[in-house]
């Protein structure tokens, strides 16, 4: 006869397991599989474009995650790796990584503990790229997390781009200011002279949107926001990025710059453009609408009026795209939709700035970061859908 208390047990794991949120196998103590979160995988990668181009590393659809078999470790194992599993969750990596490690060696050839140890390499590496840049030993960690989930495509995208760029910054200058740590070719005599502007520019940028995003990255023990100019090939190379790529922001800023050039407005503009996408994921994590990310990047220019003018300049006679397309990677586009859903998404924001206030905008931002989504969280705050704001939207596009 079971009791309350095991009734009560037994719903709640059901629960857990029916909504996707981990896996236990069928024996006492349950080995749970270590969920893939395609965060620290696969970090946004949003551009500035005039020209669109193609962008592999964040618009490739990625694998499913395998269906875990049965563990068939025993029960000293299986509590090894839920407990690993708890200290991942802690954030504590490096005894997550050793239990794992405990319980690969125990059972070799059980998937489940491979493919926790490889996700748990994973998180580690990119907690420490987020403080030390180039970071050989994150390299190390995905290529052994590669070698334990070789299926993982985004894994290997992944490793690509950071040996790339061990290879091309392991010369370069650093420079840091309160907020940001700039990486340049200290050979290049503009650039030398003209970091400390690059910097100061930052700082100004970053005060204005702190204000906006009533926030503060790179602050309260986090580390500085990286910010790195590159030439043309080398931008190239590390983000995949076309030659028409103005710029782009995957946890760190990656701006392309010719060989003479020194801080001008339009470099400014471009830095600021990235920097509101690192604001973007401090409120609101990874999880964000591509069409609300790119149109606050544009809505929260040096100059909002003139962007807001350019867009609708080139949206003229433009058919608007289903705001469902635009939700992702706008890389994944056909390319003659690029431009217009950098155009759309400007415009739809200021639309809804405009009607509903720049709080909706933020509480959109919020609802992301707290798991309900941007369109529930912003009929929570205008108690009007969405879709329906939306569709007021392309509405008055239409009538002009």
């Amino acid at each position: 006869m079971r009791t309350p208390t095991l009734i009560a047990l037994f719903l709640a794991v059901s629960a857990a397991a029916a909504a996707g949120g981990f896996w236990f196998a069928r024996r006492e103590p349950e080995v749970r599989e270590l969920p893939r979160e395609p965060e620290p995988a696969l970090p946004l990668t949003s551009q500035r474009r005039e020209v669109p181009v193609d962008d592999p590393a964040s618009g490739a659809a990625q694998p499913a995650a395998e269906t875990p078999r049965p563990a068939r470790a025993g029960s000293a194992m299986a509590e090894r790796n839920n407990e690993a599993i708890a200290a991942l969750e802690r954030g504590e990596f490096d005894v997550a990584v050793t239990l794992f490690e405990e319980c690969l060696a125990a059972a070799p050839e059980e998937q489940v503990f491979r493919s926790n140890l490889a996700e748990a390499l994973v998180r580690r590496a990119f907690r420490q790229h987020e403080a030390v840049r180039p970071c050989e030993p994150c390299v190390k960690d995905v290529e052994r997390a590669v070698e334990l989930a070789p299926a993982r495509t985004d894994l290997l995208k992944l490793l690509e781009r950071w040996r790339a760029e061990l290879e091309t910054e392991k010369e370069f200058l650093r420079d840091r200011s309160v907020h940001f740590e700039l990486s340049y070719d200290g050979w290049r005599q503009r650039l030398l002279d003209a970091a400390p502007d690059v910097l100061a520019e930052l700082e100004l940028h970053f005060a204005d949107l702190a204000l906006v995003f009533t926030v503060s990255p790179g602050e309260r023990g986090a580390p500085r926001i990286p910010v790195v100019l590159y030439r043309r090939e080398e931008f190239a190379r590390i983000t995949g990025l076309s030659e028409w790529a103005g710029g782009s922001f995957d946890g760190t800023i990656r701006v392309p710059i010719a060989e003479e050039r020194s801080l001008d407005p339009a470099l400014s503009s471009l830095l600021r453009h990235e920097l509101v996408h690192a604001f973007v994921r401090a409120v609101a994590g990874e999880k964000v609408p591509a069409w609300l990310n790119e149109g606050l990047a544009q809505w929260l220019a040096r100059d909002p009026a003139a962007e807001l003018e350019l867009a609708r300049r080139r949206m003229a006679g433009k058919t608007l795209l289903p705001f469902g397309r635009i939700e992702k990677a706008f890389a994944s586009l056909p390319e003659p939709e690029i431009p217009v859903a950098y155009g759309q998404s400007t415009l739809a924001v200021a639309y809804l700035e405009r009607q509903y206030g720049s709080e909706a905008l933020m509480a959109m931002l919020r609802g992301c970061k707290e798991g309900k989504g941007a369109a529930v969280a912003f009929e929570d705050w205008t108690r009007v859908p969405l879709e329906v704001a939306l569709g007021d939207f392309v509405a008055e596009f239409e009538r002009r």
